[in-house]
């Protein structure tokens, strides 16, 4: 019985410190992104979604920073969109939809491959649900602001 439980503290440890690593070297990987700027220089290729969903090419920022890095970094964009009147509320919701689904995908597929977990299927689903999910919202959002135009007087 003692055998087993000091099993368990080792294999616990062991597995703390390895995410603990982990989480380090992401960690450093977002500093360096964002001190050289790469995110801003990735955005093109979220075009195709953003085009997709129907959101403007400011929402680039926000859904490659979150998709990638992290809801809390991809937030902190969202926010500053928001303030400085590049997106809309409907399309900072269609964002914030498309990240709560499909988040951090590189920071959780690491942790997850030290778990040990088939992360190729969850990413691929997590990709697919999210981009259905926004696709469809996008139309009902849109239908319904053509229905009941705000008025600007």
């Amino acid at each position: 019985m003692l055998d087993i439980a000091g099993e368990i503290l080792i294999n616990s440890l062991k597995l703390v410190i390895e995410l603990g690593l982990i989480i380090t070297i992401i960690m450093i990987l977002v500093e360096f992104t964002q001190e050289y700027r790469i995110l801003h220089r990735l955005t093109a290729l979220a075009s195709p979604i953003t085009r997709l969903l129907g959101l403007p090419q400011a929402g680039n920022l926000p859904l490659l920073a979150g998709t990638f890095l992290g809801i809390s970094y991809g937030a902190a964009i969202i926010i500053d969109a928001g303030r400085n009147g590049s997106l809309n509320p409907d399309e900072i919701y269609l964002i914030n939809l498309f990240l709560v689904i499909c988040h951090s995908l590189v920071e959780d597929t690491i942790i997850w491959m030290a778990l040990g977990a088939y992360i190729i299927p969850v990413q691929l689903a997590r990709l697919i649900i999210a981009l259905f999910i926004c696709w469809v919202a996008s139309h009902l959002v849109y239908r319904q602001r053509q229905q009941f135009p705000l008025s600007t007087d």
